[in-house]
């Protein structure tokens, strides 16, 4: 079972960023989410779209970072990260 990590430090357009578990369900709480297209990440039984939670939980525009380091700093939170439909798949409500 990999590790579930409390925070993760990460480096991000060359600067240092602590992501904490808390950012992320902070994040997610205000809603008014895009629709999940290729990617997504599971809370609370409901899916979001990676990219657009990590920015707003780390205050990152999302062009400045890749789904990949996204993807990775949200599972050693502990979240399940998945990949869905090419086409697009809306989010759970």
């Amino acid at each position: 079972m990999p590790r579930v990590e409390a925070a993760v430090d990460l480096i991000v357009r060359g600067e240092r960023v602590r992501l904490r578990k808390a950012d992320v369900l902070r994040a997610v709480s205000n809603g008014g989410f895009g629709v999940v297209r290729q990617h997504a990440v599971e809370i609370d039984r409901r899916l979001y779209p990676v990219k657009e939670v990590f920015g707003r939980a780390t205050g990152i525009d999302v062009l400045d970072f890749n789904t990949t380091q996204a993807r990775a700093a949200l599972r050693r939170l502990g979240f399940e990260v998945r990949t869905v439909s090419p086409l697009g798949h809306r989010r759970q409500v």
